[in-house]
């Protein structure tokens, strides 16, 4: 007190006022671009999560995949659906136990039957916001949340009774708790949290695995490299409990999928050739990886399509990641890697919604390259620096517009059946194109036409003369009921009906109709 007595009074309060101003006012300039940041994401959240609630409140009938599995759920009890399917279906035991509840619950409505995807779709949207803003940059992760958010198949997928959106959200729900061993933190609950989730993760997804294998071989290298060896043992045992959760898995449930010879023969164009045997093998790979980020990767709508010019720019991602924090690249990276070799080995086809659980870590990837690239531009060129994001941004957002107004798969099959019923006379008999078969059954399981009156068409693809000695014994009054036709199929059927007596009545819905003949 004695060295301050005689010091002016202003003069002694002069410096505490400076620092309270200083304690005040600094933090600001570093929250207030968090905040926005913070504000973005949770916009972006909103507006995917509205654009999923579209997807999923359409009044959309079954399509014949969703009736497929949906007659799976709706007829077997859960310790059933252990077993194999019916209608060559394939899906994790756990998202069809899940299922399962949700129309227990609630009824075996579209609504119900889609409720556990759409519930994914919500919740892998909120964990790409929360892993992109912990591995990209501020600006990036907006860009990036956008892309995911406004991603097409992510969004057209939320509304379906598959297992595909789920595959996503636990995919990007792998990464979310693998982050903190990713950037070298430790700790037990981190390691036990991820090695639970893993285990957990195989009998909910089937592509999960190549997921896994990404994050599980980036932390063992990474420990190996370090020469860590508590960490390195902590790896192990985290893989090794994945590796005995997915052999119970594999013994209970995919055994008998990988024997499906009608699934082998349907994909039979997505295997990858290995070796290569020439340029064409080469060609394969190459358009294979473009084709991914067009469908579903959501990159290839018809006004601007950027599916090549997306697979660049993940290239880009991959260096700029591999640059900053290269275990992180090996854990993006891998699952690719491995759904390759597993493709070479006819156990996974790339091809179409197989590889939705890759979209989001094609957009991570994608959304670096994109920015690096903004960054590089920015000083010399803004506008064309704003213009290649807005150009990405746009794209997506265009086509997902265009998927909420016109689906993707879209068979009215109900109300066509409904007018059927309420015009059917008794002598009237239906038949059914083999392609409308699951769904018939699904929407006529309570309100049934006469068993004798209904003829089940067969599929007899490159075989025309199947269809038509399947129409030739019918006579008098008959329906015929189409959805999802293939190729020309209901053109020889119909054509064959032409030619025997007049089409009295049609009557035509999205995807699906009926056409009443009066035969010879």
């Amino acid at each position: 007190m004695e060295l301050t007595k005689n010091v002016p009074i202003e003069n002694r309060i002069q410096p505490t006022v400076k620092l309270m101003t200083v304690i005040e006012t600094a933090p600001a300039p570093a929250n207030r671009p968090a905040s926005r940041v913070t504000a973005a994401l949770v916009a972006l959240v909103l507006l995917g999560g509205g654009a999923r609630t579209a997807s999923f409140l359409t009044d959309r009938n079954l399509w014949i995949d969703e009736a497929m599995l949906a007659l799976n759920l709706v007829d077997r009890s859960p310790a059933q659906l252990f077993d194999k399917l019916d209608y060559n279906q394939g899906a994790p035991v756990a998202f069809l136990l899940a299922a399962k509840a949700g129309i227990s619950a609630f009824g075996p409505s579209a609504w119900a039957l889609r409720l556990v995807p759409f519930i994914a779709s919500i919740v892998g949207l909120i964990a790409f916001s929360v892993v992109s803003r912990r591995l990209l940059s501020p600006g990036a992760a907006v860009f990036a949340a956008a892309l995911f958010a406004l991603s097409p198949h992510i969004v057209s997928y939320a509304g379906e009774c598959k297992q595909y959106q789920s595959d996503a959200t636990l995919a990007i729900g792998l990464f979310a708790v693998s982050l903190g061993l990713l950037e070298g933190k430790g700790g037990f609950w981190r390691w036990f949290a991820l090695a639970v989730s893993g285990a957990a993760a195989v009998w909910c997804s089937h592509p999960s695995v190549f997921v896994l294998g990404g994050i599980g071989t980036a932390l063992l290298v990474w420990a190996a490299i370090e020469r860590d060896r508590a960490r390195f043992l902590s790896a192990s045992a985290t893989v090794a409990t994945w590796l005995v959760s997915f052999a119970i898995c594999y013994v209970i449930c995919l055994k008998q999928l990988g024997g499906n010879k009608y699934l082998t023969d349907y994909w039979a164009g997505h295997f990858m050739p290995l070796p290569p045997k020439g340029l064409g093998d080469v060609a394969w790979l190459v358009d294979h990886v473009v084709a991914f980020f067009v469908v579903p990767g959501g990159f290839g709508g018809l006004m601007v399509p950027l599916g090549g010019f997306a697979a660049v720019l993940a290239l880009v991602g991959v260096r700029e990641f591999a640059r900053e924090r290269w275990p992180l690249a090996v854990a993006l990276v891998m699952p690719a890697v491995l759904v390759l070799f597993a493709s070479s080995l006819h156990k996974y086809p790339i091809g179409g919604r197989l590889m939705l659980f890759m979209v989001p870590i094609g957009g991570l990837l994608v959304a670096r390259g994109a920015w690096a690239a903004f960054d590089a531009m920015k000083d010399k060129n803004r506008f064309a620096a704003v213009a290649l994001l807005g150009l990405l941004v746009g794209a997506s957002a265009w086509q997902t517009w265009e998927v909420l107004q016109r689906p993707l798969r879209h068979e009215q099959l109900a109300p066509v059946l409904d007018r059927v019923r309420s015009e059917f006379q008794p002598g009237d008999r239906v038949y059914v194109y083999y392609g409308a078969g699951p769904a018939f059954t699904f929407y006529t399981r309570t309100q049934p036409f006469p068993a004798d009156a209904v003829v089940m068409g067969e599929e007899h693809r490159d075989d025309s003369a199947g269809y038509l000695a399947e129409v030739k014994n019918l006579h008098g009054r008959v329906w015929v009921v189409f959805s999802h036709p293939h190729n020309y199929e209901e053109t020889i059927i119909r054509t064959a009906l032409d030619c025997r007596g007049p089409c009295e009545r049609e009557v035509k819905k999205p995807g699906a109709g009926a056409f009443l003949y009066r035969l010879e």
